[in-house]
């Protein structure tokens, strides 16, 4: 939904910010900057009011701990409020523009540098939960599996009733069978993980997770590394994080295992990682989600041949990757 200048402008203001230049980023986010040159970040959380207040508490002690992080700061007249509505009921947060510049998974100490980062937010996100533990998903891991499984059975079943155009039915039907066996694989290595015993004891394995981190989600600059855009935040594993940021800066290199050793090598110059943790880690990582989001009305993502090759070689390339983190695992682990 495109708003106009004009409504950008009035909700800045509603955060007592002026308005000089303003472009949209994306979709719900904008680069807003004052007559005096400051620069925000103003953006559309697609979460309710509650959940917004829960975010803006648990980041405001996460940064206490140490964490850098792009979110208001209250001493701050533009950071008194947690958050404004627009006219139609959207809510709107506005942060500090960071400065600074993407990490790039071809450079491994960018990747360290994220990796640290992550950990530093997870032990300082450890303390913040104390007496606040809500938005937990760590019982939802086999639902959302199996959800995603049935998911990509019916687009399968689909192909084989010739629902799609001919050259993408002929694909999932030559395909089909080998995807579904890297679907149930996943859940597989989820059953003969330590996953049961963390789901039975949430408050125990729980920290603050990100939910979405990834070259995207980071800013580098002279003061360290930086996590922004907090919408997926919750409480989970560990594990499910470092799945995430896995993914996502490995997914479009190859599976270059030199990166997720450089996230991972980061991540443990901060604290210690236990071999029940990595399985979990390629529990996520075994399922076929390149496929899941081909497959799903994802706008970044399309639904095309070229995809749908691109995510099976993504899929191929995740068992050597696996092998790979097994021996990892075995000889970094606590």
């Amino acid at each position: 939904m495109t708003m106009s200048k004009q409504a950008i402008t009035g909700i800045a203001k509603q955060f007592g910010v002026r308005v000089r230049q303003q472009k949209k980023i994306r979709g719900g986010i904008y680069r807003i900057v004052t007559p005096r040159g400051r620069t925000f970040s103003l953006k559309r959380m697609p979460k309710g009011v509650a959940r917004i207040r829960w975010v803006d508490r648990m980041l405001i002690r996460v940064r206490r701990e140490g964490s850098l992080l792009a979110w208001r700061n209250p001493k701050m007249p533009e950071g008194r409020n947690t958050y404004q509505l627009s006219r139609k009921g959207e809510v709107f947060v506005l942060t500090p523009w960071i400065l600074g510049r993407k990490p790039s998974p071809r450079n491994l100490a960018d990747m360290r540098g994220c990796g640290a980062a992550l950990a530093r937010f997870h032990e300082a996100g450890r303390t913040a939960l104390i007496g606040n533990f809500a938005y937990s998903q760590i019982g939802t891991w086999y639902a959302t599996l199996r959800n995603r499984h049935r998911y990509i059975q019916n687009k399968m079943a689909k192909a084989k009733r010739n629902v799609f155009s001919l050259p993408i039915n002929r694909f999932l039907k030559q395909h089909g069978a080998e995807i579904m066996r890297y679907s149930r694989q996943a859940e597989a290595l989820l059953n003969s993980s330590e996953y049961n015993n963390c789901r039975r004891n949430p408050r125990k394995h729980g920290v603050l997770c990100h939910g979405d981190g990834g070259p995207s989600n980071f800013i580098l600059n002279d003061e360290g590394t930086y996590l922004i855009d907090f919408e997926t935040l919750h409480v989970d594993l560990r594990a499910y994080d470092l799945y995430r940021i896995i993914y996502n800066s490995c997914k479009d290199y190859q599976w270059d295992f030199s990166i997720a050793k450089a996230i991972l090598d980061g991540y443990r110059q901060v604290t210690t990682l236990n071999k029940s943790e990595y399985k979990l880690i390629c529990a996520w990582l075994r399922f076929p989600f390149s496929t899941f989001l081909v497959l799903s009305p994802f706008k970044r993502i399309p639904f095309t041949m070229k995809r749908l090759r691109w995510a099976l070689d993504s899929e191929r390339r995740i068992g050597p990757f696996l092998q790979e983190l097994d021996e990892y695992a075995a000889s970094h682990s606590s």
